[in-house]
């Protein structure tokens, strides 16, 4: 049995069908990129936006910069997106980030989020508006927070990434994920790497931020990621 084939890294990949294809991948990629070098800086490693598992975060630290670089060309996002509930006010307030009294460094968180919010808004909403379903695939995106998203204009855009609440790490309930997919990209098969892709996918909506737990023996287990119809007004894909 032959191995899959991963693109190397830098490499744009091979474009399967017309969802995620080569351009889509390559966005993926650097925005997990830029996501992984904020999760391993001292300054935002504990900002809940990039905050990883403690074990991921030894496991990424002494590791290469090709192994952070396999660990990027995931074809969806290690991380997702949140929108306010409509017109929450902390979702709009230009002051959501941002304050005269915060210590520098906050300043200074505030201000990488903001960029980093603006970016991954920007990419989502081209997904949104040239790919249609590639968002929801990368992202994990619900249909109507998608259509919310490819209807921002510039200056919602703005607005909504000084959102303290806007990025959050993907699968916060499966530390498991990151362990797999931090040793797959360490090691040198693509099929480990492709397998902890897949099971990153397999956890989209509602699965992977609540697992539900389950005792087996007096000894807590979480079962199978189970395909699930979704709930009545939640917009989530279901998993």
């Amino acid at each position: 049995m032959t191995e899959s084939k991963l693109p190397a890294p830098g490499h744009a990949g091979t474009h399967h069908g017309n969802l995620l294809n080569a351009a889509v991948r390559r966005d993926i990629a650097d925005l997990n990129r830029l996501f992984l070098t904020h999760a391993l800086d001292p300054v935002h490693r504990n900002d809940c936006w990039f905050q990883l598992p403690n074990a991921t975060i030894q496991q990424f630290e002494t590791a290469s910069a090709d192994v952070l670089e396999r660990a990027a060309w995931t074809p969806i996002a290690l991380f997702e997106l949140v929108l306010p509930d409509g017109d929450e006010p902390g979702g709009w307030s230009s002051n959501a980030v941002g304050d005269a009294d915060r210590h520098p460094d906050e300043h200074v968180r505030a201000g990488v989020r903001r960029s980093f919010g603006l970016v991954a808004l920007g990419v989502v909403r081209r997904l949104a508006e040239g790919v249609p379903f590639a968002s929801r695939i990368a992202f994990g995106l619900g249909a109507t927070t998608e259509s919310r998203l490819s209807g921002l204009s510039p200056s919602e855009s703005f607005r909504m990434a000084s959102w303290h609440g806007l990025v959050r790490p993907r699968w916060p309930g499966h530390t498991r994920v990151w362990s797999m997919l931090a040793r797959a990209a360490a090691g040198s098969r693509n099929d480990d790497l492709i397998w902890a892709y897949s099971a990153g996918l397999c956890l989209l909506g509602p699965c992977e931020r609540e697992p539900p737990a389950v005792r087996y023996g007096g000894e807590p287990r979480r079962p199978r990621p189970r395909h699930r119809r979704p709930r009545p007004k939640k917009p989530d894909v279901p998993c």
